[in-house]
Parts: C-alpha cells; sequence; structure tokens
C-alpha cells in the first residue's frame, strides 16, 4: 500500500487523472479556500466539510455540502469539489482494488452514501489527516514513505458510516458481501435523487443506474428506506423547495420551477399536502421566525455587555 497527499489551496486545481490510479495508491487530499480538485481518473472517493461549506458535481448529481457534512461515490462517478472562500475540505481518492482491499486493513467496508458528523468527530477526523502529514504539502501530489498513519485514517473513514450496518442486515443476498453490494445500488440511487432535487427523476433512470429491473428496485429501494423511490423525490423536492423559501427571495413560482414542478399550482398544491401550508404563508412564518431568533441573540449580546461578562 502506497500514499500520496496534496493540499489545493487559494484558487488551485488539481485534476486526479492516471497519475492516481495505481491499484496500491490511496491519496489523502485537502481543498481549501476556492481551491477544487477535478476526479478525471475512476476513483472512490470520501469528502469530508470540516469548516465553511463546499460544491460537489459528480454522476449523481449536484450537492451542497455544510460543515460536518460526508460524501463517499463511486468511482465512476467523476465529482469535482469547490471550496468556499473559508472552507476547508478532507478527502480520500483510490481505485476500486483497494477499496476491496480495505477490509484486510481495517475489518471494515466502505459504502457508498452521504452522513453528518458532530464536532467530536470532526476533530478525530481532523487529528488523522494531520498526522498523514498532509497539511505540510500544498498545491501538487507528494508521495509519502510513510503509510502508517493510512490505517487508522481509513478505519475512521470507515466507521463513520456506523449506522449503515443495521440497514445492510435488510438486504436480500445469501452473503454479506451481497447484502453490502445491494446496500451499494440503493444508496447511489438515493444520492441521484438528493442530487437531482431540481427535476422529476424517471424510475427507469434509477433502476438502470442501479443495474437491475424497475420491479425489484422499486421492490428493494421501499423495504429499505421505508418509502418508494418516487415517495421519496417528492419529499426531497419539497425539502430544498421549504429551504429555498427561508433563504432566498425567489419568487414561490420560480421555486417550484426550479424544483422541478411543471406550474406553480401543481406545486402550490404539493407543499399544501405536504407542510399544511401555502408556501407563501411557509415563507412569512420563517422569515417570522428567522427575525425572532436574531432579535433574541441580539438581547442576549446586550444582556452579556450590560453585565460585563
Amino acid at each position: 500500500m502506497k500514499m500520496q497527499t496534496a493540499w489545493i489551496d487559494r484558487n488551485q486545481l488539481l485534476d486526479a487523472g492516471v497519475d492516481f490510479t495505481s491499484a496500491e495508491l490511496v491519496s489523502v487530499l485537502a481543498v481549501s479556500r476556492t481551491g477544487s480538485i477535478a476526479v478525471q481518473a475512476p476513483l472512490v472517493s470520501f469528502w469530508l466539510v470540516v469548516r465553511g461549506s463546499a460544491d460537489l458535481e459528480a454522476r449523481e448529481g449536484r450537492f451542497h455540502l455544510r460543515a460536518g457534512e460526508w460524501v463517499v461515490l463511486e468511482s465512476d462517478s467523476r465529482p469535482t469539489v469547490y471550496a468556499s472562500r473559508s472552507s476547508l475540505v478532507l478527502g480520500v481518492a483510490m481505485p476500486q482494488a483497494m477499496r476491496q482491499r480495505i477490509r484486510q486493513f481495517t475489518h471494515l467496508d466502505l459504502h457508498t452514501g452521504r452522513g453528518q458528523l458532530d464536532r467530536g468527530e470532526i476533530r478525530q477526523c481532523l487529528r488523522l489527516w494531520r498526522q498523514t502529514g498532509l497539511f505540510g504539502k500544498s498545491g501538487r501530489p507528494m508521495a509519502s514513505d510513510e503509510v502508517n498513519p493510512l490505517v487508522p485514517l481509513l478505519r475512521h473513514v470507515c466507521n463513520v458510516q456506523y449506522d449503515f450496518r443495521r440497514m445492510i442486515d435488510h438486504c436480500p443476498g445469501r452473503s454479506m458481501r451481497r447484502k453490502s453490494q445491494v446496500f451499494d445500488r440503493m444508496q447511489r440511487a438515493r444520492l441521484f435523487l438528493e442530487g437531482n432535487v431540481d427535476r422529476n427523476v424517471r424510475l427507469a433512470e434509477l433502476a438502470e443506474l442501479s443495474n437491475v429491473s424497475t420491479w425489484y428496485f422499486t421492490k428493494i429501494f421501499h423495504a429499505l428506506y421505508g418509502e418508494g423511490p418516487q415517495a421519496m423525490a417528492a419529499r426531497l423536492r419539497l425539502g430544498q423547495a421549504a429551504r429555498l423559501l427561508g433563504d432566498t427571495t425567489l419568487s414561490v413560482s420560480e421555486i417550484g420551477a426550479v424544483c422541478g414542478f411543471e406550474n406553480n399550482c401543481s406545486f402550490s398544491r404539493a407543499f399544501r399536502e405536504r407542510y399544511g401550508t401555502p408556501p407563501s404563508l411557509y415563507r412569512l412564518k420563517a422569515r417570522s421566525v428567522t427575525t425572532d431568533s436574531a432579535q433574541l441573540r441580539g438581547s442576549e449580546g446586550k444582556a452579556a455587555l450590560a453585565f460585563g461578562t
């Protein structure tokens, strides 16, 4: 097993191409302050936002990741990661063959999916990344003769997926390997739904992405997540609409179009069914809560100053 590190900072761009495809090579990466990494080679990758936010574009769609959020992508995802102005994003990229060997070193598996870490877990990740010597390098990949820190880092990356283990048991298959394969396919379909909340995803697209029949895909997806793919797609799109109503100045009709609804009537009807209120009233309530919270924080700050704390 070999390791290389790269820290891409301040408008630098790293193209992860054929030089990253050695079967024994694991790349430990960081992207910060408007830096970006484009993974051109077929590499499995793990990304964690430590600070700020980042935008990620891949075959599964577009994702806006905030601090603490992580994602694992398949080897043909070919992601491009863009760090915002004050962000730090950590990554690990490796060929598929190395992914299959991780179990030999860590006795754990790495699965496709997305999740969230708390502050303590983020600090632990940052400490393990530092131990690889990553933060002493910058700008381009640097080979490392010291690979001992890589094993605890890979073990921690796998361990952040502890919530997945009980879900894998619900997947069909006679062996744990087969169950894991089915789980990864369903997880990728779920990522595809999350990355395409701007349109109505066809069921056939998801089945083709998972390389199974539409009937089989629908059956397994519902058994694993407790709702069908179309119901989840609608929920995710309406959730995105709710966020946009609270965070942007886009009109209700514009938000409906951005979230893939054919017209304003269908959007308003679906939103009311989901949240029990029309989009316009939801926006007023969301802004009222935001204003009240800001005023409360301001009052607390004035009280602290008054008492000299």
